[in-house]
């Protein structure tokens, strides 16, 4: 835990840095908090760099639009220290500059490994979309729908997250995915497959309204995915479960038969 006595030694230092450095276009950073003594694992820990950014974020005040070549940099050529920072500030920043921060968001998760982009999600989108889910969600759909194989597994897994933060978002998301289901998903499946299981236990009543509504059909893509979230015996889904176990689609009725087996233990147990 960082003391008051380091606190204020690394606020004189990051407003020494931004005056004298950074205003030249000096952007090693490093320099703020390098004199740290302690370290985890050879590092400095992480708490001290989210302090750091936090205040050159409010030292900036209005000019942070200023500096978005040192945003830039922190991302791509200042390691671990500069990503964390990255992210941080512009959790702080994007929602006041959408237009302008969007794009350097977007231009990291370009460029991001899977970790990254599962930090940059849970750090940066998810906070914005369980504030103003009307204005981010079509953004983090888009995600979910990318060519980029670790944004696209990832904007998935942000909407799980969120449901599970925003119950009352559910109908919606579930209405945007559910239309996917006619449509081949490929490597998507499994996300489909946590996100309804999500739903089943954030609101059960809603996981059986989608039961309902799916319930009847011969999609052998549907019936897996609806067959693959049974963890449970839930007497509304034997009747369905147990007429696809009869289908002559190969596809279909090894999922059920999967499914019905799952049934009947749970409802013995």
């Amino acid at each position: 835990m960082l003391t008051i006595d380091w606190k204020e030694r690394l606020d004189m230092d990051t407003e020494d840095y931004l005056k004298n450095k950074l205003s030249k276009g000096d952007y090693d950073f490093e320099i703020i908090f390098n004199a740290y003594p302690e370290r985890v694992n050879g590092k400095i820990p992480a708490e001290v760099i989210n302090y750091v950014a936090g205040v050159i974020v409010q030292k900036l005040g209005k000019a942070h639009e200023q500096y978005l070549p040192f945003y830039q940099r922190l991302w791509s050529k200042k390691g671990d220290y500069g990503k964390l920072a990255f992210e941080l500030i512009i959790s702080k920043l994007l929602h006041k500059k959408p237009a302008v921060y969007m794009p350097l968001f977007d231009e990291a998760l370009a460029h991001a490994d899977n970790n990254e982009v599962i930090a940059l999600m849970d750090k940066v989108m998810l906070p914005l979309l369980r504030k103003d889910p009307d204005k981010y969600l079509n953004i983090a759909y888009g995600y979910s729908n990318s060519d980029n194989d670790n944004i696209r597994k990832n904007g998935l897994n942000l909407l799980v997250k969120l449901l599970k933060k925003r119950e009352d978002l559910i109908p919606t998301i579930m209405q945007h995915f559910s239309h996917l289901w006619s449509y081949p998903l490929g490597d998507a499946m499994p996300s489909h497959v946590l996100m309804l299981k999500a739903v089943a236990k954030q609101s059960p009543d809603y996981y059986l309204k989608v039961w309902a509504e799916y319930g009847s059909s011969r999609d052998p893509q549907i019936v897996e995915l609806l067959c693959a979230t049974v963890t449970d015996y839930i007497p509304e889904l034997e009747a369905p479960i147990e007429l696809w176990t009869h289908s002559g689609n190969a596809r279909l009725k090894k999922a059920a038969l999967a499914a019905y087996k799952l049934l009947l233990k749970k409802k013995g147990a």
